[in-house]
């Protein structure tokens, strides 16, 4: 039976959820519009009902949106005072809370349109807005209910997934999630501490397409196999096993044409089987630690902006990648730098004539095992977030359990920076390949409490330079289609590189150590620059201009999620240029 859930947040975990959420719309506001330092002198009676901090002033299209920075980022990662007032064109101070700033915000992105589509568009960015800030404070407040405090135990990877309270910091709704259908969800959430059986389909053959690095894999548990064995009988060697998540089954199998499929005995239904599952920081992704197999699942769920399926389109992509990857992993991997490979998909044939060619999506699952290594190393974006109730990052925890006390910041980010910046760079120079290394994507492993292995995963996210991955001798014999979404123009997958990594990954990482020190992040922000003059100094051509790009550019590249997300553009983001925090240091 699930745990019984508290009916309402408390105080504190609403407080959290509403900070957090302010905090992230406003940022991202800011980033997208192009401030990028909002701090401005205030005098009068504005500046009598402020809180310590650096006065601010945003220009909204209904006036201004004054408040104070208690935390100026130069990455753009502020941090805000609990009081904001909109000062109209004659002067007149008004208090504002959550739901008006996000109205003002949102109605400040665009002008009214003369149909529908701009009041419907502002409708369901605070819907999912307030979704987020909703969910988001239910996980904390389950936090406190069940744990209580931060646990002394040293993390581990199931622990560092299912502790990502916060979520993305510049994305206007993380913790959205909006099901198809009306049905409970909370049991299933990776924040609750969720861990469950998967639904299990055995699919006949003549429906099932699959793909595979290595041949089909018999990665499921030996009691799977034998509920099939029982049910199918003499049909056994005619069908292949397809995990579903409980949610997922819950929706699909009671939809009318896939009713038909289950009469016609195109699908049988197994039920519930096998080990548990835990879901990760991803939620629709799920580590089977019995077997040590994961699978990257679809779900009818809006997680974030998206409805998390798996298109075939997706699916091949994945493969694509998997396939240059293992044909390169001598040249891609050493010990401090590691791929979490998917080893193959399985789904139904879009094109069988007794299946909606839609459908498919909904049933595919990619294969994600989990290297026995990696199971010590935990995601970044969790590693960079404290407990709720608590100030200090749980990477500060993991540094002094590993470590066994305190241990110099400085160095351990200049350590960090090798197993991390130096290996991403040099790989896109050497072989063209670029990885979508966000924080969710990104485990680090640690020993003794220092930076030991980064481990990349999420191999849709790959993208590769087209005019240098395809001089790679490996190249001919892959398969890989010329017109593969994987390959970008040498400025694509560039721009990709300096988000995901530099600006997500590095962005975070940089933000965390200098907010936890209670210094700027110039300090770090120093070293990133240092290192890059040495990667600029050692002889490679392309490593060199890579280098010098990053050094020189006034401007980097950002994803403007918010943006993106209110002119629903989730499948094709929006960037935007932000100041090259290594220049703004000097």
């Amino acid at each position: 039976m699930p745990t019984p859930r508290a009916s309402c947040p408390s105080y504190a975990s609403h407080l959290q959820a509403k900070e957090t959420t302010l905090r992230a719309l406003l940022n991202s506001y800011l980033r997208e519009t192009g401030c990028h330092d909002p701090r401005h002198a205030e005098t009068g009676l504005v500046a009598s009902l402020l809180d310590v901090g650096d006065p601010f002033r945003l220009q909204l299209s209904a006036g201004e949106l004054v408040g104070t920075l208690r935390d100026f980022s130069l990455s753009g990662q502020h941090r805000y005072g609990a009081a904001f007032y909109l000062r109209d064109g004659q002067g007149r101070v008004t208090p504002l809370d959550m739901q008006d700033i996000i109205q003002r915000l949102l109605e400040s992105l665009s002008e009214p349109a003369t149909d529908n589509t701009h009041e419907l568009r502002l409708w369901d960015m605070r819907d999912k807005i307030n979704n987020s800030f909703t969910r988001m404070a239910a996980h904390i407040d389950d936090f406190h209910h069940h744990r209580g405090t931060a646990p002394e135990a040293a993390l581990d990877f199931i622990a560092a997934e299912q502790s990502l309270y916060l979520g993305h910091p510049f994305h206007p709704f993380p913790k959205c999630s909006q099901g198809v259908e009306r049905r409970a969800f909370d049991d299933y959430s990776p924040e609750r501490g969720a861990c469950f059986q998967l639904h299990y389909l055995a699919v006949r053959r003549d429906l099932l397409v699959e793909a595979w690095l290595d041949g089909p894999e018999d990665s499921l548990a030996d009691a799977v196999h034998e509920v099939a064995r029982q049910w199918l009988g003499e049909r056994y060697a005619h069908y292949a096993l397809l995990p579903i998540h409980p949610w997922q089954a819950g929706y699909l199998l009671s939809q009318p044409d896939i009713l038909l499929l289950l009469e016609e005995g195109l699908l049988v239904d197994l039920g519930a089987q096998g080990p548990l599952a835990y879901p990760t920081s991803s939620v629709r992704s799920v580590w089977l630690p019995e077997t040590g197999q994961g699978y990257k699942l679809p779900l009818q769920v809006r997680i974030t902006n998206l409805i998390r399926e798996n298109t075939i389109e997706q699916s091949r992509r994945t493969l694509d990648a998997a396939r240059l990857i293992h044909r390169l992993r001598g040249e891609l991997e050493s010990d401090a730098f590691q791929v979490v490979m998917e080893t193959g998909y399985r789904t139904l044939d879009p094109e069988h004539p007794a299946l909606d060619s839609h459908r498919a999506a909904a049933f595919t699952v990619i294969y994600r095992p989990m290297p026995v290594e990696a199971q010590d190393a935990c995601v970044l974006a969790s590693l960079l977030e404290p407990y709720p109730g608590e100030v200090e990052p749980k990477l500060i925890a993991a540094i002094r359990h590993g470590a066994g006390g305190e241990v110099d910041l400085d160095r351990w980010f200049a350590a960090y920076l090798e197993v991390s910046l130096v290996p991403i760079l040099e790989i896109l120079a050497r072989t063209g390949v670029s990885f979508e290394a966000h924080l969710q994507n990104s485990l680090l492993r640690l020993e003794r409490g220092w930076p030991s292995t980064l481990y990349v995963r999420d191999l849709e996210g790959v993208s590769l330079d087209r005019e240098r991955v395809t001089r790679l001798a490996a190249w001919p014999s892959l398969g890989i289609a010329a017109d593969s979404p994987l390959l970008y123009s040498p400025e694509v997958a560039w721009r990709r590189t300096q988000y995901y990594f530099f600006v997500n990954h590095l962005g975070g990482v940089v933000n965390a150590l200098a907010t936890h020190l209670g210094v700027d992040e110039g300090r770090f922000w120093r070293q990133v620059g240092n290192c890059l003059e040495r990667l600029h100094e050692a002889g490679d051509s392309r490593l060199t201009a890579y280098a010098e790009d990053l050094l020189q550019a006034d401007h980097w590249p950002a994803k403007a999620n918010l943006l993106s997300c209110f002119r629903q553009r989730g499948a094709s983001p929006l960037f935007v240029d932000i100041v090259n925090p290594i220049k703004r240091v000097g």
